[in-house]
């Protein structure tokens, strides 16, 4: 069953309160998918106290990160005994706005959502732990259609389903991972199957991307076997690669401009980067360099001033000492640096102009550093979730709009306030 309901403020009112021309964050790692904000300046000369925290939300577990529209918070929150919920908020109070729920009862490794919801002027779109394709109306405030991984042949992956929906034109675009279908584009407003395409490898964990490569506009997906590029018109594969040993596909490939795609993994998997070429129709994935050593377990890699910047830690080396934490490479795919210090566990990292900031995945700590190919060049840190517990896996992705960054740990949702005033840059 679905159950939806208002719980305050008409649109009129929002709208009052929306500056204009404020960025939204809409989807899983912005606009793009890139991880780094549209919007450039940020708060460096923070407090002895740390940004203002606007607002703080009791929420339940979950590694799902939010999406910014137009003034809202959009969660997939999610109750094991229940089922799904997306909320909304208001961004600027953190009020709730409305929530709708859907049933989608039991257990998993790991518990609560995985999903980054993708929000348009119309809809939002998530896909819950258990394969639930979901369109909510933002206008009715319901569910307007519903699918299931498992209508395209789809296995859960181990520990769930962790992938968030990504927009393409007129379409919605899914990852089943199934053998007949890799992926699955959808009509918006009715679920409506376009294209599917043929497989693009076993169970993955990340989210697809909209690239143009080799002047080609392409979605490409890794995924636990190999990493493809998929034309969005039609659902053909394009190309594929396959030259790192990839156990578990999380981290989504980033675009690094010159028609190369950095890649990077954790399980021993390293970091690789590729050329797309195209000769004729033909389409081919050439690998520039390699690296078997550094790689990146959750998070994407992110391209900010012509240098990649990721957090590096993974279960191999976690607990060893030195743990390295971010890393930064050039276009070449060579590593310049690694910093062992601050110790990031599996947290999330987001750009914002030249500036990084980092949060902590077990000791809960954001840190806003200068993005440097010479070095870690750390500004300021705050506490921002308490580190009283072992395991806190504030693992999440963050987000940032207007100025303000969005967090989530295992039991809350926090707004920081970032906009800037006298910055020291």
């Amino acid at each position: 069953m679905k159950y939806c309901r208002l719980i305050h403020l008409p649109a009129l009112l929002l709208l009052l309160v929306l500056p204009a021309g404020a960025a939204d964050w809409p989807g899983f790692q912005g606009p793009n998918r890139s991880g780094v904000a549209p919007e450039t300046n940020i708060l460096t000369d923070w407090p002895d106290e740390g940004p203002a925290v606007l607002w703080s939300n009791d929420v339940g577990p979950g590694f799902g990160g939010a999406a910014i529209k137009d003034g809202r918070v959009y969660i997939l929150d999610r109750n094991d005994i229940k089922g799904d919920r997306l909320g909304v908020y208001e961004l600027s109070t953190g009020k709730a706005v409305w929530a709708c729920d859907y049933d989608a009862p039991g257990r998993i490794s790991y518990h609560g959502s995985r999903s980054t919801p993708m929000v348009t002027d119309s809809h939002a779109f998530t896909v819950g732990a258990f394969g639930q394709v979901t369109c909510f109306d933002l206008s009715t405030r319901k569910v307007a259609w519903q699918k299931h991984m498992d209508d395209f042949g789809a296995a859960p992956p181990k520990w769930a389903w962790s992938q968030s929906p990504l927009i393409v034109g007129d379409t919605v675009v899914i990852a089943p991972m199934a053998g007949d279908a890799g992926l699955v584009a959808l009509k918006p407003a009715t679920g409506e199957v376009v294209w599917k395409s043929p497989g693009i490898g076993r169970e993955g964990y990340g989210s697809p991307r909209l690239m143009t490569l080799a002047g080609k506009e392409q979605i490409v997906t890794l995924t636990s076997t190999l990493v493809t590029g998929v034309d969005p018109e039609t659902g053909k594969i394009l190309w594929s690669y396959d030259g790192i040993p990839v156990k578990r596909g999380i981290p989504t490939p980033t675009d690094i401009g010159s028609n190369r795609v950095f890649i990077t993994a954790g399980y021993n998997a390293g970091s690789a980067l590729i050329e797309i070429q195209k000769q004729g129709d033909t389409f081919t994935a050439k690998e520039i360099h390699r690296d078997n050593e550094q790689g990146g377990q959750i998070h994407s890699t992110l391209l900010v001033d012509g240098h990649l910047y990721v957090n590096l830690n993974t279960n191999e080396n976690l607990r060893r000492a030195p743990t390295p934490g971010l890393g930064c490479f050039d276009l070449t795919g060579k590593l310049l640096w690694t910093n062992d210090t601050p110790k990031l566990d599996r947290g999330a990292v987001l750009a914002v102009g030249k500036h990084l900031l980092t949060l902590g995945g077990e000791d809960g700590t954001l840190r806003l550093a200068k993005a440097d190919p010479k070095g870690y060049r750390e500004l300021a840190s705050t506490k921002v979730f308490d580190a009283d517990q072992k395991r806190n896996m504030i693992w999440a992705p963050m987000s940032f709009a207007d100025g303000r960054l969005i967090v989530r740990s295992q039991n809350q949702l926090k707004c920081l306030d970032l906009r800037p005033n006298k910055s020291v840059q």
